[in-house]
């Protein structure tokens, strides 16, 4: 049966990207199927193991990127997370869910963050307990600047790939953290 042209579009454009050459995940799988454990599918290993190297090499370009205006990339997800708020505030709680850090990291940070003015924190008039954490100006100037460099480079990484190739690439990436989510629950 003939395929649509929706489905010869996308194995085409898919298809293109088969000819890039073995990287090191390759030399690993390839060293696992010499061993005593080569019946095993390593197809989870060669999708995770790439997941992890790009995480690397991520990682990496970001810091060097954020180094360039002396924060980390901790404190610009704390600067980012407040700037998107409308009134630019939100309890330390929220900022922890939205970032993804424990509540230790997230204090050290902000004890930073406040010392170069970015940030300031004070007591939440509905809650006398609780703590608003608010940008400054000289944060928000800061964060206004950085920002576009940082989403310039997260875009620079996938320039190579067509609009088709990013919308499926969203969707598994998409389904398999909902996955592991799930899974880590």
């Amino acid at each position: 049966m003939p395929k649509e042209p929706q489905e010869q579009a996308c194995e085409s454009t898919l298809i293109e990207s088969d000819n890039t050459p073995p990287d090191l995940v390759d030399q690993v799988i390839e060293k696992w199927q010499a061993t005593p454990l080569q019946q095993m599918d390593f197809t989870g290993t060669e999708i995770i193991g790439r997941i992890v190297r790009m995480d690397s090499f991520i990682n990496k370009m970001i810091d060097e990127n954020l180094s360039r205006y002396r924060i980390n990339f901790g404190d610009f997800n704390i600067l980012a997370v407040l700037l998107r708020e409308e009134n630019h505030q939100l309890t330390p709680g929220r900022i922890q869910e939205l970032i993804f850090v424990s509540s230790g990291g997230l204090s050290n940070r902000m004890i930073r963050l406040e010392a170069k003015g970015l940030i300031e924190r004070s007591t939440d008039p509905k809650d006398r307990r609780g703590v608003i954490v608010t940008l400054t100006e000289e944060g928000k100037a800061l964060i206004e600047k950085v920002a576009p460099t940082h989403i310039d480079l997260e875009n620079s990484l996938i320039t190579h790939l067509s609009d088709e190739e990013r919308d499926i690439f969203i969707k598994l990436l998409k389904k398999t953290l909902r996955h592991a989510e799930m899974m880590s629950r």
